[in-house]
C-alpha cells in the first residue's frame, strides 16, 4: 500500500499567528499592553478585551471563577463574553460569535475578536494593508 501527502508549500511556511497590526480608535494611534494578531487559521483579529473596550470609553470586569468578561457602555449596553465559548450575551439576549475569546498564557489578557466586539459595542472596524502592516481603524 502507498500513501501519498500533498503539501501546499505556500501555506506550509505560514506562521499560525500574524503581529503586523496597527491599531487605531477614530483615526488616533493606540499601543496596547499586550500585542493585537491575527489568528490565521480563522482570520480573526484579538485583542485585548481592555484594549478595545477601553478604547471605546465602556468599562471592563472580569469574573474569574466563570471566566467570564463583561462590557458596559456609557449608551447602556451590556456585553458577557466567556473564556472558550462562542456564545455570548448582548443585553442578555443570546448571540453566535464566529470565534471564542482567548485568554494564553502569554500574555496573560482575555484576547477578544477585534470585529465582533467592536459591533456589537456600535463602533465600525475597517481594516486596509499597507507596506506590509495591516492597518485596523476602529470608528465610534
Amino acid at each position: 500500500m502507498i500513501f501519498f501527502v500533498i503539501v501546499d508549500r505556500a501555506n506550509a511556511a505560514l506562521p499560525k499567528y500574524l503581529y503586523n497590526l496597527v491599531l487605531t480608535v477614530n483615526n488616533v494611534e493606540v499601543i496596547s499592553d499586550a500585542n493585537p494578531y491575527i489568528e490565521r487559521a480563522t482570520n480573526t483579529t484579538y485583542v485585548p478585551i481592555r484594549f478595545v473596550s477601553e478604547s471605546l470609553g465602556e468599562s471592563v470586569s472580569w469574573n474569574r471563577e466563570k471566566q467570564e468578561v463583561t462590557i458596559l457602555s456609557d449608551h447602556g449596553e451590556i456585553v458577557r463574553l466567556t473564556i472558550g465559548s462562542k456564545v455570548a450575551y448582548v443585553n442578555d439576549i443570546e448571540k453566535i460569535m464566529p470565534n471564542a475569546p482567548v485568554m494564553p498564557v502569554s500574555p496573560n489578557r482575555v484576547m477578544v475578536p477585534l470585529r465582533w466586539v467592536s459591533e456589537a459595542m456600535g463602533a465600525t472596524v475597517d481594516s486596509t494593508l499597507r507596506n506590509e502592516t495591516i492597518h485596523i481603524n476602529i470608528i465610534n
